[in-house]
């Protein structure tokens, strides 16, 4: 084709047609940069050549340079507005440059010329889904597979909107619907894996992800997936051997970075941990994100009177667990001013080191730098050995604990809070969460008081325990309340939430009940806490089993309270 179309311009130097045709064969060729000049030719010779234009675009588009795609795409609509093709190439740039409401904007166009256009439903489907409009995205992408049911993206791209809609079995079904069309499909293998991660089912996560290897090996964020699947099955020398697969594909892949971080802090191995740790700010595809000021990130050098701004960036036990480097960052010698989330506002008014407060929501004073809170351990080099271990670090009202008191009454029996659950929303709580019938056997033993502590399960402790447990758990806002009311508790049994934290932080008893591979923050083969002098751990044995869990607690729970009574 090439030799041919060269040949015709011989004859027809000025033939714009047979230039851009040149240039669609070198693009097929691979040959971007020849491709490109025979465009410009043709447009030399005819400016207002529409498709010359497209195909420039196109050309750029594929070498990164996608402003400047952009620039072409909208000439050749200037020229010809009802170019559909175009409208949804433009979509598909604008898109990957984060310019989504016009990305958007490009796709309606495209569909109001073509209706039937399944790649524009398909790449309309993307722009919603960056968006954040999943469920419109989802509809996108059922469009484009009427139209087209052998569409092998948009079955892949239905399944990443299902797995980012938490609509596990959806996902699932709709990546192996790719993987029926496009068995070599590893991104869709891949992103199997993480559905079925999720799902608990490691084995096949593994799997699926080993297949993707196979098709792709040198593809460094399934080396970083499968690290995590052979971690959470406790083959861990095999998920060091894929964590330093993928980073040595790929480097500066914070993703496998902040994998390997997690993994080394759960092998107590702080001192790479933090580092790698600190790279989930790089991370894609994540809601944190480092803020924007103006003032520069704290080093962790000394603060000599300066003023450092310090903020929460994850959940609430998250903020409760590291509030107590506060006094450490104030011996750095600056001022501490600290952003707290409104429901632990009024916990947090007697922390040491603290010189001012802001509730989330509203601007902090003037600062000289800033830090999140999830940074200090590793800025302050915190080792297994130096962790701010104090016995308690919160405290309460006395008058609220009187209060509290006084609602629970006479002192009669030992008393346990009990907490099943965590929040929902996220990921991990399949495994840390269990059904609340578990803890049945702890109310059938002699002298034992039992309180649900449980938030946001209004109703559930009444239909599972009847009178066997008091349900205090919906008075338990905002923090300072729960606070109050562990304070007049024997000991908390609690899941890795929040309460958790809370109880730690208090200095009061607690024992917090683990699945098999932990938050890193609980390590591993150990029943203390280096966080928390009052906690002691009850482990998972095998995966998803809570009854073992529990019948430890009872047998330890029994000999506190015979030990008590001597």
């Amino acid at each position: 084709a090439v030799a041919s179309y060269e040949k015709a311009l011989t004859f027809k130097p000025d033939y714009a047609e047979a230039h851009n045709n040149l240039g669609n064969a070198f693009k097929v060729l691979g040959k971007l940069d020849e491709a490109m000049a025979s465009y410009l030719k043709a447009l030399a010779i005819e400016p207002d050549f529409a498709e010359a234009h497209s195909n420039l675009g196109l050309a750029l588009s594929e070498l990164g340079k996608l402003e400047e795609a952009v620039a072409s795409y909208r000439k050749a609509l200037a020229i010809k507005p009802d170019f559909a093709e175009v409208h949804i190439n433009l979509c598909d740039i604008l898109q990957g440059l984060g310019k989504l409401e016009e990305a958007v904007a490009s796709g309606y166009k495209a569909l109001a010329i073509k209706p039937d256009y399944a790649e524009a439903h398909n790449n309309l489907g993307n722009a919603l889904q960056d968006l954040g409009k999943l469920d419109e995205a989802v509809a996108s992408y059922h469009k484009a597979l009427a139209i087209k049911p052998d569409y092998t993206k948009a079955h892949y791209n239905l399944g990443n909107a299902h797995q980012e809609l938490g609509r596990l079995d959806e996902a699932v079904a709709s990546y192996h619907k790719a993987l029926a069309i496009k068995p070599d499909y590893a991104e869709a293998h891949s992103n199997l894996g993480n559905a079925l991660h999720d799902l608990g089912k490691l084995d096949e996560a593994a799997a699926s992800y080993h297949k993707a290897l196979a098709i792709k090996p040198d593809y460094a964020k399934a080396h970083s997936n499968l690290g995590n699947a052979f971690k959470n099955l406790g083959e861990l020398d095999e998920a060091v051997v894929s964590y330093h697969k993928a980073l040595a594909i790929k480097p500066d892949y914070a993703e496998a970075h902040n994998n390997f971080g997690h993994f080394q802090l759960l092998t107590g191995d702080f001192q790479d941990g933090w580092e790698n740790y600190s790279w989930r700010w790089k991370k894609k595809d994540t809601a944190l994100c480092p803020r924007d000021y103006k003032e520069p990130f704290w080093d962790g050098s000394g603060l000599e009177g300066k003023t450092i701004f310090i903020y929460p960036e994850q959940g609430l036990g998250d903020t409760i667990h590291f509030v107590r480097y506060m006094t450490l960052v104030a011996a750095q010698g600056g001022r501490v001013v600290l952003e707290v989330p409104a429901k632990l506002e009024t916990l947090f008014r007697d922390i040491d080191g603290v010189e001012s407060f802001v509730v989330a929501g509203n601007l902090p004073p003037p600062f000289d730098c800033h830090a999140p809170l999830l940074d200090l351990p590793g800025l302050l080099n915190t080792t297994l050995e130096t962790i701010p271990s104090q016995e308690s670090y919160l405290t309460v009202a006395s008058e609220l604990v009187e209060k509290w008191a006084d609602r629970l009454g006479p002192w009669e029996h030992f008393r346990i809070g009990i907490v099943w659950a965590g929040n929902p929303i996220l990921k991990t709580d399949r495994d840390r969460s269990m059904d609340p019938s578990h803890f049945l056997p702890l109310t059938e033993i002699p002298r034992v008081s039992v309180y649900s502590l449980q938030f946001g399960k209004d109703g559930e402790a009444d239909k599972v325990f009847g009178a066997r447990v008091t349900d205090i758990g919906p008075d338990l806002t905002p923090f300072t309340e729960a606070a109050a009311a562990i304070m007049n508790l024997d000991l908390v049994v609690t899941v890795d939430t929040s309460l958790a934290h809370l109880a730690g932080a208090l200095g009061c008893p607690v024992w917090t009940l683990l699945p098999f591979i932990p938050d890193w923050r609980w390590m591993l083969d150990r029943d203390d806490s280096p966080w928390y002098p009052t906690m002691r751990l009850f482990r998972q044995e095998k995966r998803g089993e809570w009854e073992g869990v529990i019948e430890r607690v009872c047998r330890a729970l029994t000999d506190r309270i015979e030990r008590a009574q001597v």
